[in-house]
């Protein structure tokens, strides 16, 4: 598939946006495929999201209260 610039700069636009809705989802998918045994880098990778990113949402999640153990 090939995307123009600009429809590749509206993807990533969404992509990146803040809402509290999309930030969820992409969080949660980066959740899942570090479950599947995925390194930090490739999910980051995958998802265009930074290694800081996802290492910060792996490590809230293992610090929830009630967290079952791994």
């Amino acid at each position: 598939m090939i995307l123009s610039p600009d429809d590749r700069d509206m993807l990533l636009k969404a992509l990146h946006s803040k809402a509290p809705d999309v930030v969820q989802a992409r969080m949660a998918n980066a959740l899942l495929l570090l479950s599947e045994g995925l390194p930090v880098e490739d999910v980051a990778g995958l998802l265009y999201l930074d290694e800081k990113t996802v290492a910060g949402w792996q490590a809230i999640f293992a610090r929830r209260p009630g967290r079952a153990a791994a």
